[in-house]
């Protein structure tokens, strides 16, 4: 097989011929389990793939077709059949429109959604610039946390267009990380690197939002956790979990009911 760029086989030894391609925003030392966790529990003859982003700077200037330009091209070329996709989160629409592009080229693979959630201002203020925030809460003082959220809040407030929403919070996360970093004696261009790897993130969910959920949602489910405010609600079949949000791809009978899914 070709190498791959876009995909990363979750386990080397297993199938490679027919695999399940997971979408997600994966880095190192985020708090949410990621489709690793999930392949552990999950029984299935096919190989995982998990997706990758394009090198931090890379992504500068990239759309939603962009991206879904840089996976597909990627797994048409591999010779690889598709049997399901897998979407986390706001990377749930990619995973729609992916299996919509590989069904150009072979079967419609099966969808399956956890926790789909739309790439808004609300959503993007909650998962994505709280959470960074509060990682550094370590090392900040509750009042430069509290600050820092307020102004993600009146940004969000302020901004309707979300590729500039993203951009003032890049701007407040290298004002308050730079704070953080100073503190624990980062060095300058491992901080810059964080807050680089935060605007990727952020060009990223910009990217997911230009993307519409399709009209056709036969053959979609639904995992869901117990709670997860500004949730995607697609109207497919759904089976639901007394779980956190950020716990649900490492849960065993998580898994299980995927499984069952898939089989």
């Amino acid at each position: 097989m070709a190498e791959l760029h876009s995909w990363h086989p979750i386990d080397e030894n297993a199938n490679d011929k027919e695999v399940i391609i997971t979408v997600d925003f994966t880095v190192t030392g985020r708090p949410e389990a990621g489709f690793a966790e999930l392949a552990t529990h999950l029984e299935t003859p096919y190989g995982v793939w998990e997706s990758l982003p394009p090198a931090v700077g890379d992504e500068t200037g990239m759309n939603g077709d962009d991206y879904l330009d840089r996976w597909t091209t990627e797994l048409r070329e591999s010779g690889v059949e598709v049997k399901a996709v897998f979407g986390y989160c706001a990377s749930s629409v990619f995973a729609l429109a992916i299996a919509d592009r590989v069904a150009t080229w072979q079967d419609k693979p099966q969808v399956v959604l956890f926790d789909p959630t739309a790439a808004t201002g609300f959503t993007v203020l909650y998962y994505g610039f709280f959470r960074v925030v509060d990682a550094l809460a370590a090392v900040l003082t509750e009042d430069e946390v509290r600050d820092a959220h307020a102004a993600g809040e009146t940004a969000q407030q302020t901004h309707d267009d979300l590729e500039t929403l993203t951009k003032e919070f890049v701007r407040i996360y290298r004002e308050v990380g730079g704070t953080a970093f100073e503190r624990v004696g980062l060095e300058a261009d491992r901080a810059e690197e964080l807050v680089s790897w935060f605007s990727s993130y952020m060009t990223y969910l910009v990217a997911a939002s230009q993307l519409t959920v399709p009209a056709d949602l036969s053959g979609v489910d639904v995992i869901r956790s117990a709670e997860l405010p500004g949730a995607l609600e697609i109207g497919a079949r759904e089976v639901r979990f007394d779980i956190d949000h950020s716990g649900l791809l490492s849960q065993p009978e998580v898994a299980q009911a995927v499984s069952g899914l898939l089989a």
